[in-house]
């Protein structure tokens, strides 16, 4: 047989793996991911595919909930999310039970605020905006068909003009 060298596997426990694409993710401006990769001893590819699996969500699928899971900010949260969250504490009455709750969330009551703002604001502001582009629709709309007669009108013109100086020619 040929004497090959053989490979030893590292198996990496998933809390080093999400470790590891945290310091990718929250690393300085002019850190490379392949910098990260040396300071923790891995191979390039190696960090490259736990970052896709993170991103696939592969990765934080099992990971534990405390400490050591990847929360998204939440400026980073999505539009449902958000939502969701104002509803949840527009049920509560209490000042106390309401920042008990935004500390679960790890939110704070004043992005619950700016939250509900940002959505009347957004639906007042579609429903204006569709109301000026049906006007300027309708404008134009106008303005093309008063036109298209007096096209009509014009080439009707012409065409009586043609037919008069054929039957002028022939007598």
């Amino acid at each position: 047989m040929l004497n090959m060298p053989t490979r030893i596997v590292t198996q990496y426990s998933k809390q080093f793996k999400i470790e590891a694409v945290k310091k990718v993710l929250l690393r300085r401006y002019g850190t490379s991911i392949t910098s990260v990769a040396h300071s923790l001893d891995i191979k390039v590819s190696t960090l490259h595919g736990w970052i896709k699996a993170m991103k696939r969500k592969d990765l934080i699928e099992d990971a534990p909930t405390s400490g050591g899971s990847i929360e998204k900010s939440p400026y980073q949260w999505s539009a449902k999310k958000r939502f969701d969250s104002i509803l949840e504490a527009s049920k509560i009455l209490q000042k106390e039970d309401l920042a008990e709750y935004c500390r679960k969330k790890g939110i704070f009551p004043h992005h619950l605020e700016k939250w509900k703002a940002e959505f009347i604001e957004s639906f007042g502001k579609g429903r204006s905006d569709d109301l000026i582009e049906t006007k300027k629709l309708k404008n134009e709309l106008k303005n093309l068909s008063f036109e298209l007669q007096r096209k009509e009108k014009a080439l009707a013109e012409t065409a009586a003009l043609l037919v008069l100086k054929k039957k002028a020619t022939n007598l």
